[in-house]
């Protein structure tokens, strides 16, 4: 009853901030709030004990092995990594997600990366991302209890919280067999779906044959890079507009409004802006509401591609025309000396320009002068099909000066069950 109270507040003061008029407003916000968290918060932690005196932007800046190999002296709370590791891992092994050490939530991630990360989260920190998730993202009524398909490789009690009198929450275990699913959730007849784009686009196809019959009045995104080629198919399949939602290990960091843009948390973090070029950046991020493992100038390994315009809705909160995918997956090439490099939405954007007629597809630069290719698609469609996606290849390389680059075309499998889809890959460093 508690925790359902503590809901019920979170979600009223949400409501009752409104909305920022502008970004003087939203900033003496940020510092308010960091001002509050540095005096409560740091101290606790025997990593930024240290720092507690210092401004934010003298804090060490963080990133992913840093952060696991301080975890048991960044986090609040007394938890040790090799338990929470193993607390972790026996969900994974056992489907039984009810993992917890004195009373914080403990979850695994691997992210795009593929390497082990763990987050905590205790219960007034669950009741907030409850509360964000009611206020921002879910579209829900007191009039009727919505059923929501939420398709995730680990559930956790930091998802499953979700559940009440106005949300019905159904796990599905997205290393079961597909057709498993697509038949579950027929069943289920769910109000909402949330699922990775790669698995939305399964569910959309099977829609069109005739598989699966569902009428959803919402579907969420997230987990992956949502590509436009993908959201058109799933738009007009279903006939609704998708919610974006940038959710990840490090913190709940943006959603899309209405207008489709998707607007970064900043009521809730403040987000520097390490720029690759004059409108991709990698957000440094600072989370003000994460207690018991502090998100303190956190690097992430996302480039975002920032909005040139004022978005429509009016929201004062930075607005990103996309999130293009990793930094480590930027293509890099030697040519003549110089290094040249090509960011994963140019190649995008490129082929989705000649062709939509694909399923999946996955682009592996696996040498500066090789590109290996992977294509899902109709076996009678597949050399038509290879050839478009090669041409577009080589006309971004071309546009370049790039030249004696191999692009080879493969029949490996595109993803291991349960991996994140990632279209454009670079396997070196």
């Amino acid at each position: 009853m508690y925790f359902k109270l503590q809901i019920l507040y979170f979600l009223l003061r949400n409501k009752l901030r409104g909305s920022f008029r502008n970004r003087v407003q939203l900033e003496s916000f940020q510092k308010r709030q960091w001002k509050h968290f540095a005096q409560k918060t740091i101290l606790k932690s025997p990593f930024y004990r240290k720092y507690a005196t210092i401004p934010l932007n003298e804090f060490p800046v963080m990133y992913k092995e840093l952060f696991m190999e301080h975890f048991d002296a960044i986090n609040t709370v007394g938890i040790k990594k090799q338990e929470a590791m193993e607390t972790a891992l026996k969900a994974e092994e056992t489907r039984d997600f009810a993992s917890e050490i004195n009373g914080i939530t403990v979850g695994l991630s691997t992210g795009t990366s593929g390497k082990r990360g763990l987050f905590l989260a205790s219960k007034t920190e669950r009741a907030q991302w409850v509360a964000m998730v009611l206020h921002r993202v879910v579209k829900w009524s007191i009039f009727k209890q919505q059923k929501v398909a939420f398709f995730l490789r680990a559930n956790s009690n930091l998802y499953s919280s979700v559940q009440s009198s106005v949300l019905a929450f159904h796990f599905f275990d997205i290393f079961r067999k597909t057709e498993e699913l697509v038949v579950e959730l027929g069943r289920l007849q769910p109000d909402i779906v949330a699922a990775q784009p790669s698995l939305l686009r399964y569910l959309a196809e099977a829609q069109k044959v005739g598989t699966l019959n569902i009428k959803p009045q919402q579907i969420i995104s997230f987990a992956e890079i949502l590509y436009d080629d993908d959201r058109t198919v799933i738009e007009e399949i279903f006939g609704i507009k998708i919610t974006e939602v940038y959710q990840c290990t490090e913190g709940f960091l943006g959603v899309s409004c209405t207008h489709g843009t998707m607007h970064l948390n900043e009521d809730v973090a403040i987000f520097k802006k390490k720029y690759v070029d004059e409108r991709r950046f990698i957000p440094i991020v600072t989370d003000f509401t994460r207690t018991s493992q502090p998100i303190i100038r956190y690097e992430m390994t996302d480039i975002l591609s920032e909005r040139s315009t004022p978005c429509p809705c009016g929201s004062a909160l930075l607005g990103i025309e996309r999130i293009e995918g990793r930094a480590d997956d930027v293509l890099v090439f030697e040519e003549k000396g110089k290094t040249i490099t090509i960011f994963p939405d140019t190649l995008v954007r490129k082929i989705a320009r000649v062709t939509d007629d694909f399923s999946h597809y996955r682009i592996t630069q696996v040498a500066v002068d090789r590109l290996k290719v992977t294509v899902e698609t109709e076996p009678k469609n597949k050399q038509k099909v290879s050839h478009l996606i090669e041409t577009a290849i080589l006309d971004v390389l071309k546009e370049q000066a790039i030249e004696n680059v191999v692009v080879e075309f493969r029949e490996d499998e595109i993803n291991a069950k349960g991996a994140k889809h990632r279209r454009v890959v670079r396997m070196f460093k």
